[in-house]
């Protein structure tokens, strides 16, 4: 894989199968981060009995979400806002040091997209008298037009045509970008990387997220419920935040002016009309 000698380079502690260690605490953020969405959905209809919890039932799948992506990106910020001093205390094993962040902030914000295909009652489904809950999980096509199942076929194809294009995008920009550049380790050693403005960077400032973004859109018309619209929102308003706040920031203070002129010609998500056939073509290259 292209950059795993780089990456393996800045992780000297965990040379050989230790390097897995950071899959594991992957893998258990993620599906810890999943389970409490999940939970977070159901927690009204579990305790019945609580009065608060029903009266804020309708919220609290979208509060679940909101509390793991506020913190995903406040942990990937961090590995940002660490780097002075790690690299200033810990020298060489800086990077080293601060992947745990990496490893936890990046799960948290898949889980995010992962849970927008669950139904919001997967562990306690709505009752009778759960109609808000009902209203907001169930697909606004049947709310609108009585459930056609024509419908049902076209938002499963739209899903899978939308989750195959992020997936397509996330890949091809691996195979281009490397793993280490994925893995940001950019954000160290600046030094050993460059302004990236060809092939699918130019035409889009942030593939990897636009990738994820694609793959939200699938969710959403998977689910093609209220609460599918409200977390593609919420994540898209997410990435914007992180993006403006810190990446981007961080993108001008390095490469100033030229930096500048990039974002203005070429958007950070969605490809311009007359980008779209460069788009596939990238997409369809081997």
């Amino acid at each position: 894989m292209k950059g795993l000698d780089q990456l393996r380079k800045k992780l000297p502690d965990y040379q050989g199968r230790k390097i897995r260690i950071f899959a594991v605490i992957a893998l258990i953020v993620f599906v810890t981060s999943l389970i409490f969405q999940s939970v977070l959905d159901s927690l009204p209809r579990i305790f019945r009995s609580i009065a608060i919890l029903r009266m804020i039932a309708p919220l609290t799948p979208i509060i679940g979400t909101l509390i793991v992506i506020s913190i995903g990106f406040s942990v990937v910020r961090k590995f940002w806002r660490v780097r002075d001093k790690y690299l200033s205390k810990s020298g060489k094993k800086a990077y080293q040091k601060a992947f745990k962040f990496v490893a936890i902030g990046i799960p948290m914000l898949f889980s995010v997209i992962v849970h927008s295909f669950i139904p919001n009652d997967l562990i306690a489904t709505c009752g009778i008298d759960d109609t808000l809950c009902r209203f907001l999980g169930n697909p606004i096509s049947g709310l609108i037009l009585g459930f056609p199942i024509y419908f049902l076929y076209i938002r499963l194809v739209l899903s899978i045509v939308f989750v195959g294009l992020g997936l397509t995008v996330i890949v091809k920009t691996l195979s281009f970008f490397g793993i280490d550049n994925m893995a940001m380790l950019y954000v160290f050693y600046p030094e050993e990387s460059t302004l990236q403005n060809h092939a699918i960077y130019s035409i889009l400032r942030h593939p990897t997220y636009h990738g994820l973004m694609l793959i939200s859109i699938g969710s959403m018309f998977f689910r093609f419920s209220i609460y599918s619209v409200v977390y593609f929102l919420i994540f898209l308003v997410g990435i914007n935040i992180h993006l403006k706040c810190v990446e981007e920031k961080e993108l001008i203070q390095r490469y100033g002016g030229a930096y500048k002129k990039y974002r203005e010609t070429v958007p950070a998500f969605f490809v311009r009309l007359k980008d779209v056939k460069k788009y596939f073509s990238i997409l369809l290259s081997i």
